[in-house]
């Protein structure tokens, strides 16, 4: 059961740090504002292996970061099918005593 939830909230901060990456690049925030340079420089790695979905996208001004929105669904899919196999584990943990 804490391994369930230590998971889940690794994902979920994960997701939010992808949240407001994506947030930041539509609303056009400023990457000479320190604040929003340390944050896209640190969340960058999250997003490099998808880089390429990017690739003809402007580097200033709003932008929806294809690589950014497509990681934030893959980690949606992956934390409901993570959740979906501690139910299965649960309940058959459950029938078997």
């Amino acid at each position: 059961m804490r391994l369930r939830h230590i998971i889940a909230y690794l994902i979920g901060a994960v997701e939010a740090l992808l949240l407001a990456r994506l947030l930041l690049r539509l609303l056009a925030a400023r990457p000479d504002n320190p604040v929003v340079s340390v944050f896209l420089a640190a969340t960058g790695p999250l997003i490099a292996p998808l880089a390429f979905l990017d690739a003809g996208q402007p580097h200033f001004g709003a932008t929806l970061e294809l690589s950014t929105l497509a990681l934030f669904l893959l980690l949606v899919i992956v934390g409901l099918a993570v959740e979906q196999g501690f139910r299965r584990l649960d309940s058959s943990g459950k029938g078997m005593s």
